[in-house]
């Protein structure tokens, strides 16, 4: 099976550990409210550094978890801009994959750097944590290119994950670019998945061209008018804190609840290991439609208990978070 997987918005991302103090951390924070007096120095420890991205983080998640009995021709494309630091990306991103090859797209744009800032001796339930994470700038000539590249590809599956970039010409996001892509694809790709949201995910629901599965979160799900999931008949996904709720094109609803995580250190790109261990599952393994939610969970668990995120996505670690959530069953 050959997987191709779009990344529009590629960055330099960075994990940094916080501490509550007034002068080099944050005063309080309660879970859905981080207090930082004004003025004050934050000096947070770096934890990671890495290629960002969701579907970059897709990506790695699934070189992390393809084995030798896996047949699947994965493709990482990157629209990025010719420039030092999305150079810098291609070293990271390809220095870290080793079963997935990456393509890299030259478009005229600006490289993004994304924060993420977390408190890991924090409350699981009351996390602190939050990010900084700038929109993917493309000038209005890059999705011409990008729209000519897609007329030109031919994959089995194709995975959109992440917001489309902004236009800084026209000071507006190019929300038209997922379904446009979607439609154009649509003849020559067996399988369309993404997980996106508000317009961008609204115009794809209401093309003629809709995609087979859509990966969200539930605040992402209700960002959309509920008459256009109505009628979409493709399979939804919906995860949460506690699991994922997982309706196929029969119209059936089931929940499938995540495994028990004993150390949570960050939540930044569990919807990313979702999604990438529900498709090596779904579409690379042929697991049904729950048992492959099961093992997108345990991706999940994976990278919420490591330290370094999709980075320390590990085998081992999924297949026995995947053994816990089978049995649960």
């Amino acid at each position: 099976m050959k997987i191709t997987i779009l990344e529009f918005a590629p960055c330099i991302d960075a994990i940094y550990y916080l501490r509550r103090d007034a002068e080099e951390g944050y005063v309080s924070g309660d879970g859905s409210t981080v207090t930082i007096r004004s003025g004050a120095k934050l000096r947070p420890a770096l934890a990671s550094v890495y290629a960002g991205g969701k579907a970059a983080n897709v990506a790695r998640v699934i070189d992390r978890l393809l084995d030798e009995d896996d047949r699947a021709d994965v493709e990482l494309v990157v629209f990025r801009p010719d420039s030092p630091e999305g150079r810098y990306i291609h070293e990271l991103q390809t220095g870290a994959l080793s079963r997935v090859r990456v393509t890299p797209v030259v478009v005229p744009s600006v490289a993004r750097f994304c924060i993420d800032l977390t408190d890991p001796a924090s409350d699981r339930d009351a996390r602190v944590e939050f990010n900084i994470s700038p929109r993917a700038v493309w000038e209005a000539q890059a999705l011409d290119i990008a729209m000519e590249y897609v007329r030109g590809m031919t994959t089995d599956l194709l995975l959109l994950a992440g917001n489309p970039p902004m236009i800084g010409s026209e000071r507006r996001m190019a929300a038209e670019l997922h379904a446009s892509i979607v439609e154009q694809a649509r003849d020559r790709t067996g399988i369309i998945s993404i997980d996106t949201e508000k317009e961008a995910l609204a115009r794809c629901l209401a093309s003629p061209s809709k995609p087979d599965v859509v990966k969200i979160n539930k605040a992402e799900h209700s960002s959309v008018a509920a008459a256009l999931w109505r009628d979409y008949a493709g399979t939804l996904i919906v995860t949460d804190s506690g699991g994922c709720r997982a309706r196929a094109k029969d119209g059936e609803d089931v929940y499938v609840r995540g495994a028990t995580v004993d150390d949570l250190y960050s939540t930044i790109g569990a919807g990313d290991a979702m999604h990438a261990g529900f498709t090596l599952a779904r579409w690379v393994r042929g697991y049904d439609l729950i048992r492959a939610c099961r093992y997108g969970q345990a991706a999940a668990a994976s990278s919420v208990s490591s330290v370094e995120g999709t980075r320390g996505v590990t085998r081992a670690a999924v297949e026995r978070f995947f053994f816990e959530v089978e049995r649960q069953k």
